[in-house]
């Protein structure tokens, strides 16, 4: 009985560390087991009813196969504020471009506890003539828990003011973490990410596929 004791407890802190990478990175997956608990007095007794295995065997394989969501968001008027300018000119006098602005900025990110946790940096090439203003957006996102995404945003404004500039970030995308600098848990990921936005922030929204 003692063997099948140890052999029951072996394969349970197999599985445990198994799935201890999704609870350790996965913002959204919780590190307890639920309602289900084993408490230390029973592993110091080595004492592990079988039955208590079996529910949380269930429970960890739940929480394991929970997809992997994260959430952030940043204020637009800090992104304004980061602004510069990069100059630009007409290479030809009969160029077509009737005029242009080319804008970067950066701005902190924060999670759903309002914990400041990376940063946010996109660059606006903005080009005007007579069809309208074309914008090319390059967009980078770097969190401290390791994830690195970029992704590109081909679009068109209204105007150049910089409220319109900013919201024209809104998308759906999908984003490989294919950058590793240092730790990224994430690295070779692909994620569906939602960029929406309103009067005061931008939101991204990743879910792992």
């Amino acid at each position: 009985m003692l063997v099948l004791q140890n052999a029951y407890r072996s394969v349970f802190f197999l599985f445990l560390l198994t799935c201890a990478p999704l609870f350790i990175y996965s913002d959204n997956c919780s590190q307890s087991f639920g309602d289900v608990n084993i408490g230390t007095e029973v592993i110091e007794n080595k004492v592990i009813n079988q039955n208590i295995i079996r529910k949380n065997d269930k429970s960890l394989m739940k929480l394991c196969k929970k997809p992997i969501k994260l959430s952030y968001y940043l204020y637009t008027e800090d992104f304004i504020n980061s602004f510069i300018e990069i100059p630009t000119s007409q290479v030809s006098p009969d160029s077509s471009t009737l005029s242009c602005l080319y804008l970067a900025g950066r701005a902190s990110i924060y999670n759903e506890q309002d914990e400041k946790v990376g940063t946010c940096s996109a660059s606006f090439l903005c080009m005007q003539n007579e069809d309208g203003i074309y914008t090319d957006i390059s967009n980078y996102l770097s969190v401290d828990n390791g994830l690195i995404v970029s992704w590109f945003t081909p679009t068109t404004l209204i105007d150049l003011e910089f409220d319109s500039i900013i919201h024209s970030m809104v998308t759906e995308c999908i984003v490989i973490a294919s950058t590793k600098i240092g730790f990224n848990p994430f690295y070779g990921k692909t994620f569906n990410m939602i960029v929406s936005s309103d009067d005061e922030k931008i939101y991204f929204k990743l879910s792992k596929i």
